[in-house]
């Protein structure tokens, strides 16, 4: 049986919107998975965007979700660069950053440097916490997480972020700084990428068409 989505549970699916929306543009944000189960179309492209993540089962799933919660996807590496970091001078930097090769190391190494003092008690929490809520609400298209689930994971999501972060753009901001880091690129830099959109628009066009969603950080 569905669970009644709450203005409480509503809050906390919220925490994934910025996600879902640059992923499936025209998501149900009202909705628990944010894609309409008796719709094939949307069936489909839920279960292509999982398999982007390898996630092909309740137990993938489970796997993926654990990473996330853990730090494992990006905050533990971003924290061992940026002690890394911490210790350097502008030389030590400069010598690393330009003995890379890699554009996309090179990006990191950038985003990484400017941010080493700045994240250090949040690291890229908010990014892991966004995709962890978002790959859950994926997986329930797919039957493998329920609602009843979800309530118990959405709740120590919810402490997880509130507790972290003290304002909705603080966290959406944190969101947008995961995604520079996993794709190496700055804000500056998405000249590179024609016609892709960046997550910082969507999150300036999900404040402007949900404005009352993202005012009130309750707990």
């Amino acid at each position: 049986m569905t669970q009644e989505i709450t203005p409480k549970i509503q809050d906390q699916l919220n925490l994934s919107a910025l996600i879902l929306k640059k992923n499936y543009k025209s998501a149900d944000l009202t909705s628990w998975s944010g894609f309409d189960l008796e719709n094939q179309m949307h069936v489909k492209q839920a279960k292509r965007l999982l398999s982007l993540y390898g996630i092909k089962s309740g137990l993938h799933l489970r796997n993926s979700l654990q990473r996330y919660e853990n730090g494992e996807m990006v905050s533990n590496a971003f924290e061992k660069l940026a002690i890394e970091f911490r210790m350097s001078t502008t030389r030590d930097f400069d010598a690393k950053y330009n003995a890379e090769e890699n554009p996309k190391t090179k990006g990191i190494y950038k985003m990484v440097w400017k941010y080493r003092f700045s994240l250090k008690k949040q690291k890229l929490i908010g990014y892991e916490m966004a995709y962890y809520i978002f790959q859950m609400r994926l997986g329930h298209v797919l039957g493998f997480i329920d609602t009843r689930e979800m309530v118990l994971r959405l709740e120590e999501a919810n402490e997880t972020i509130k507790s972290t972060f003290s304002s909705w753009g603080e966290f959406h901001r944190n969101v947008c700084l995961g995604d520079e880091y996993v794709l190496g690129a700055t804000e500056q830099d998405v000249s590179k990428f024609p016609g892709m959109e960046t997550l910082w628009e969507c999150y300036q066009r999900l404040y402007i068409e949900h404005a009352d969603w993202f005012k009130t950080w309750g707990k």
